[in-house]
């Protein structure tokens, strides 16, 4: 069986496949009573019935759940071995952390309608029928739980109606993907291409495990297409017969590959980074050497003599081994060991009502924020449950910090400036851990702080610019990579009592060693070192980042800035 991804035509982070037993459905598809209650993403309506939810922590995770505690006990050791999973394919220093664990929610409401996909309901069950079956019978097959995230906190949020856990098919892998892109400094584009793209070693971002097995298991190569695959597959069978190695028709110089390729030969370059990484990981002989080499990479430019250092050979002899490993690297799975993840059963207790709030609060703002103008209904529906979730513990004056938090990101995403600062302010003051919390209240007081028409430096009183520096210079500590921080850092700068000096614009020159790939925020810093009167700086900047850009329009962008200085 295979794994699929789903994102159900929305924009939301991603939809994380759950490989799940074929579960037999319990007749067919009830309808609500109250028809209002049908339009209602299922999960708001299992926060509205008052039933009380679950609440257990496995490292790195904090869930509440609606479904039965076996359920949740086979859940919670899903998600140990999905992270023992992680670790077995890439060492912990190639997974980024998250200043707050990964949220997730759990229910189990039968769907209203069985037979596919449905395009108002994110969150659903995939369907298979037999033979003559009328339209919601059948059996469960999937569940596609959705992920959405703001850069400092995700949630992942999904229906588990019918599911049975005694098949050694029940994998989870909630994480892997956001751990790995929000590695620092960011790893290189073809090295997660090569884990996680097209063709990656576990291709729909999953890294698939079972309760009943003590191995990874990473699928065999494709190469290009289906079609190209097993026409190597064929081929090679063929020259087996006289010893003849086989070579494929194309295969990109990895002086290209590591420049990021071509967007007219993306298929191409996708498979020649997953077949590099099979190969450094798996077949090389020299793993360690090429995880330290791809370490390196996320710090300066690849290069030929970067690349001999660690591995011993130059770009033509690697280029003739991954030829000659490509037949093998397309014929079969390769299975990982791993090590057995502690048997600890998680403290199960009932969740506080802040608590549901607070979660499915924040799920719900963050997956409207995600839709798009196709989606204004939904989204307004995402919206309306969290306002009623977040209002009704407001107005019990909770002083939970992380409650405060979430609410104040709902208000600004609602657009009562006021009621975000007062519950912002409150939440910082206790030093709550939400860099997110930090970023925007700054970007609150730099709103107010600044005079309806700005015009550069000047513009802020020290007292104020002091208070917005000191609210990001802890976003900075709680979450160096968070992006935002930088973009409401950049903002501050350029109204400043005084002109800065090149220390102050060290962090922003920080996010750039973070972000070597990002040439939109390379390009932002060396603008506003030029106008501060940094010319020279800004020149280094641009340089360093056209020898990190792997894509045509990173590239153009910067071209256009050196051009401007050349007049």
């Amino acid at each position: 069986m295979s794994l699929l991804n789903a994102h159900h035509g929305r924009s939301a982070l991603r939809g994380i496949a759950l490989l799940l037993p074929l579960a037999a459905l319990l007749g067919g598809p009830r309808a609500a009573a109250d028809d209002d209650v049908t339009v209602l993403e299922p999960v708001f309506v299992e926060a509205s019935t008052g039933d009380p939810w679950s609440y257990f922590t496995v490292p790195g995770f904090e869930v509440i759940s609606h479904c039965p505690e076996d359920f949740n006990l086979t859940y919670a050791r899903a998600l140990r071995r999905a992270t023992a999973a992680r670790l077995a394919v890439l060492p912990e220093g190639f997974w980024g952390d998250m200043p707050t664990p990964m949220k997730i929610v759990l229910y189990d409401r039968e769907p209203a309608r069985g037979g596919g996909f449905l395009r108002g309901n994110p969150i659903d069950l995939a369907w298979i029928s037999g033979d003559g079956a009328s339209v919601g019978s059948g059996t469960v097959q999937h569940s596609y739980p959705v992920t959405v995230g703001d850069g400092d906190t995700y949630i992942n949020c999904g229906n588990y109606w019918s599911v049975q856990t005694n098949s050694e098919n029940f994998s989870v892998d909630p994480d892997s993907d956001i751990r790995l892109e929000n590695r620092m400094p960011r790893l290189p584009g073809w090295f997660i291409a090569g884990m996680e793209g097209q063709f990656g070693l576990y291709p729909e971002r999953i890294i698939q495990a079972s309760a009943f097995s003590s191995a990874v298991v990473l699928e065999s190569a494709t190469w290009v297409s289906t079609e190209e695959t097993l026409a190597i597959l064929g081929e090679a069978k063929a020259r087996k017969k006289d010893a003849k190695g086989y070579r494929p028709k194309e295969m990109l110089p990895l002086g290209e590959l590591f420049r990021g390729g071509t967007a007219a030969r993306r298929e191409l370059w996708n498979s020649e980074a997953s077949l590099l990484v099979r190969w450094g990981l798996y077949r090389s002989g020299k793993r360690q050497a090429f995880l330290d080499f791809v370490s390196n990479a996320a710090r300066e430019p690849a290069s030929e003599a970067m690349f001999r250092k660690f591995l011993g050979m130059g770009y033509a002899e690697a280029e003739q081994r991954l030829g000659d490993y490509l037949p093998e690297a397309v014929s079969g799975p390769i299975r990982v060991p791993m090590a057995e993840p502690p048997e600890r059963e998680p403290a199960i207790r009932e969740a506080t009502s802040t608590e549901v709030a607070r979660i499915i609060g924040d799920w719900g703002r963050l997956e409207g924020r995600t839709l798009g103008m196709a989606d204004l209904e939904y989204k307004g529906e995402c919206l309306d449950q969290a306002d009623k979730l977040f209002e009704r513990i407001r107005l019990r004056r909770t002083s939970d910090p992380l409650f405060l938090a979430a609410f104040g990101l709902y208000e600004i995403q609602a657009g009562d400036s006021v009621r975000a600062r007062e519950a912002l302010e409150t939440a910082t003051a206790a030093g709550v851990l939400r860099p997110r919390a930090y970023v925007e209240l700054a970007n609150l007081r730099l709103d107010e702080g600044l005079p309806s028409v700005q015009h550069g430096i000047g513009d802020l009183e020290p007292a104020e610019f002091a208070a917005i520096v000191g609210l990001l210079t802890t976003a900075r500590v709680q979450m160096p990579s968070l992006l935002a921080t930088y973009d409401v850092f950049a903002r501050a700068l350029e109204h400043a009592p005084s002109r800065p000096t090149l220390e102050d614009l060290r962090p922003l020159e920080e996010a750039l060693e973070l972000y070597p790939q990002n040439t939109a925020l390379a390009y932002k810093v060396a603008n506003l070192c030029r106008e501060e009167g940094y010319a020279e700086r800004a020149a280094l900047i641009v340089e360093r980042a056209a020898s990190f850009s792997d894509t045509d329009e990173g590239r153009t962008l910067l071209t256009k800035f050196q051009a401007r200085d050349a007049r």
